[in-house]
């Protein structure tokens, strides 16, 4: 995938960023870096444009057979590119086992924290209420046609039980030696449900339980064309869509997949990614922090996450990991 952006360019739209993260109320800068996005996109030739059009700026995800570590390691992980390991768990219990009759049985009243985080709703994203059901009525509602989608579960984590179901030793080893602060994220939703485009700082293999996802992803190196929305949140986010591209964002580059259930997908530190999900579906996000990934991919969103106010990285550390409640209590922000 070529680098439309230069180097430079990049580095320039980059402090605007800074500028704009560290002095939020100075409406020059962010005049600044709207002008400078609009004027990096012009310099790319149509013909390197047309993301979403006939499709030749969206290439797949590579695919590497089974559980070869070694080589996604070498030619992946330590490269920061995104891969599809193929069938990689579906020999694990889980494969047969994780469907949402059985989380409503087995956890009917552990709570679930919705908020409205749909690809339909990134001009608005204020429009439904953050609210709280338990697992068993959302099971129910999302049978009978519900399009709530239950994003960032801490299940696995209060319930470790559930991880004999993983390969974890497995996972430990795909992971970056070293890994910090390692969390389980349970995604479950119907046929249509989404996310919008976001990013954030921790490194994602990602395990399709059950039913199909589409991803689209995008490395960071194409910030200028997404052009981040700037809250000083721990969370990056961007109204971009590559479903129906517009604007700038027609020029960037970026991979596209459909994960089947036993796939495993990586999706480095701060590579920008939206999905959908086909089916009803469960998903597993297995997160980790590695300090050499970050710097590697972007030092300047390693700054403006650790200087984050809304919220900050301490108080993201009192909801012991629940990032559901971290981005409702984002939205709640914000819609105050």
């Amino acid at each position: 995938m070529n680098d439309k952006i230069t180097r430079y360019d990049r580095y320039r739209y980059t402090m605007l960023w800074l500028a704009e993260h560290f002095f939020a109320s100075n409406k020059k800068v962010k005049k600044l870096r709207k002008k400078l996005s609009a004027s990096l996109s012009e310099k790319i030739p149509e013909e390197l444009g047309g993301l979403g059009g006939n499709g030749e700026n969206h290439i797949p995800v590579p695919v590497i057979e089974g559980m070869d570590v070694e080589e996604f390691i070498k030619n992946y992980r330590k490269k920061s590119q995104p891969v599809v390991l193929k069938n990689a768990a579906s020999s694990w219990p889980l494969y047969k086992k994780w469907t949402p009759e059985f989380f409503a049985e087995q956890y009917p009243e552990d709570p679930v924290i919705l908020f409205d985080g749909a690809i339909e709703s990134r001009e608005s994203p204020k429009e439904k209420e953050t609210k709280t059901v338990s697992l068993s009525d959302f099971v129910e509602a999302m049978n009978n046609g519900g399009k709530d989608y239950a994003r960032f579960l801490p299940l696995l984590d209060q319930h470790p039980e559930l991880l004999k179901d993983f390969d974890v030793d497995w996972l430990m080893s795909a992971a970056n030696k070293g890994a910090k602060g390692v969390k389980h994220q349970l995604f479950m939703g119907g046929a249509g449900t989404s996310t919008s485009m976001h990013c954030a700082i921790g490194s994602n293999l990602f395990v399709q339980v059950h039913g199909r996802k589409q991803w689209w992803i995008y490395s960071n190196k194409n910030a200028p064309l997404l052009e981040p929305l700037v809250d000083r949140s721990v969370f990056f986010r961007s109204k971009a869509s590559g479903e129906k591209p517009e604007g700038n964002f027609k020029k960037a580059d970026g991979w596209t997949v459909i994960l089947e259930p036993g796939d495993v997908l990586y999706n480095p530190p701060f590579f920008w990614h939206q999905a959908r999900n086909i089916d009803t579906n469960i998903g597993v996000g297995f997160r980790w922090f590695s300090l050499a990934s970050i710097l590697k991919v972007s030092p300047a969103q390693l700054l403006m996450t650790l200087t984050a106010s809304n919220p900050s990285v301490r108080e993201t550390k009192k909801l012991e990991g629940n990032f559901a409640k971290v981005y409702a209590d984002l939205l709640k922000i914000k819609k105050e």
